[in-house]
């Protein structure tokens, strides 16, 4: 009998790593350093999910991209990184902390003028941004317990063939727990946003097993 998915050994992972891996130096010390630098989590996607998100915008040729969670600054800089040299890139931070370190980062990567940092609370900036054009691709990385309002808020902005992906689909691994250890709450909306987007019609969504497992939403 076929098994249903292959298991991903250490030698297995061990080969993605060393094979697709966006990973650099800048980004490793992101990485391994936000938290010594300026007490930020080391809570980033891997080398390995660089790899696939800069796949996904290169695909779309995505060229107005926002971001949900700026974080350190690492995936907006791996974002940027895979787009055209028009493409532009706002990111939404709600910790002040965060998003002066992510600029930091940022300039260092070379990216101050592709890149804008806004400094927000991203429940509250889903309800009024209006943007001039269409956006092209969108990155959930931030409160997982607001998922489900920042697609519906942002999915009007986004054009046929735009996508939406959402990080942490797998909840750090609680998602089918019936009593996890972590975050219940979070948890439980995760699930809610698995039923909701896949309710929806204007979309076709898949989930990929990478990372934390990531949720790709394309508009029809």
């Amino acid at each position: 009998m076929r098994e249903r998915q292959t298991p991903l050994t250490k030698e297995i992972q061990n080969y993605i790593y060393e094979n697709f891996n966006a990973e650099d130096e800048l980004l490793s010390e992101i990485s391994n350093q936000c938290w010594a630098e300026a007490t930020i989590p080391q809570i980033n996607i891997t080398g390995y999910q660089a790899n696939f998100l800069q796949f996904l915008i290169k695909a779309i040729d995505a060229k107005n991209i926002l971001e949900i969670g700026t974080l350190a600054g690492y995936s907006a800089i791996v974002m940027a990184r895979a787009s055209s040299a028009k493409a532009k890139i706002l990111t939404i931070e709600k910790e002040k902390k965060h998003a002066d370190y992510a600029m930091k980062k940022i300039a260092e990567a070379g990216f101050s003028n592709k890149i804008k940092v806004q400094v927000e609370d991203a429940r509250q900036f889903v309800k009024h941004f209006t943007p001039q054009t269409k956006l092209d691709f969108i990155f959930l990385d931030a409160n997982k317990s607001s998922y489900s309002q920042y697609f519906d808020e942002l999915a009007p902005h986004l054009r046929q063939g735009g996508m939406i992906v959402a990080d942490n689909a797998f909840a750090f691994g609680f998602l089918l727990d019936s009593a996890p250890e972590r975050n219940p709450k979070g948890v439980r909306s995760m699930l809610s946003f698995h039923k909701h987007i896949l309710e929806r019609n204007d979309f076709f969504t898949t989930i990929v097993p990478i990372g934390d497992g990531m949720l790709i939403s394309l508009k029809k």
